[in-house]
């Protein structure tokens, strides 16, 4: 029974750690919040059938999103969508700014976030996520992605240069957003960012 309850405990602790950063991930492949939802909710379902929790922390971490990433791939071919496709369309963060105008206290900030995240091609932005939102290592990315640690880095230099670009261009909360995305030691308070901004 004690180690039942452990077993809950540390089921409880995933879940909250990580479920909004997953919907938020999913959400870049899927641009449905529920369906995005319904991934995360799948595979959490499917860790605690199979009692995945005896992972490490950090390759969790890394399971999780690698496992999202290739569900959501997975449900797109299911509905008979290029994957490729989906990820080029220009109205990708369409129902993200749904989510920044249910909160018009703090719609400026996260309009110009959201913005930002629109001026990154397709992969750019996806390799930006993986390092910045969920802080893998860009190894990880690499791995993941099927791609080169170079081709990382390439992307990460290029989602950077586009996003001081657009906030320097813009001249509104460029201090705020170049705190937030570029200080490499902030990987944290960007995940919680990240999340608030569009999940809530």
């Amino acid at each position: 029974m004690e180690e039942a309850t452990e077993i809950e405990k540390n089921f409880e602790t995933l879940f909250k750690q990580h479920y909004q950063q997953l919907c938020s991930y999913a959400f870049t492949f899927l641009k449905d919040a529920e369906s995005s939802e319904d991934v995360v909710q799948e595979l959490f379902i499917k860790i605690w059938e199979k009692q995945k929790l005896e992972i490490g922390a950090t390759q969790l971490k890394y399971y999780l999103f690698t496992a999202v990433r290739n569900n959501c791939i997975t449900r797109l071919q299911k509905n008979k969508k290029n994957y490729f496709e989906e990820l080029k369309d220009e109205d990708a963060t369409d129902e993200m700014k749904i989510f920044l105008e249910k909160n018009e206290e703090a719609a400026q900030p996260k309009e110009l976030i959201a913005k930002a995240m629109e001026l990154l091609p397709p992969k750019c932005r996806e390799v930006f996520l993986l390092s910045r939102l969920s802080g893998h290592t860009y190894m990880q990315i690499a791995e993941s992605l099927g791609i080169s640690v170079k081709t990382v880095e390439n992307q990460m230099g290029k989602a950077i240069r586009l996003m001081k670009a657009f906030a320097k261009e813009n001249n509104i909360y460029a201090a705020m957003l170049c705190f937030i995305f570029f200080e490499k030691n902030l990987s944290q308070a960007i995940g919680v960012f990240i999340n608030n901004t569009f999940l809530n």
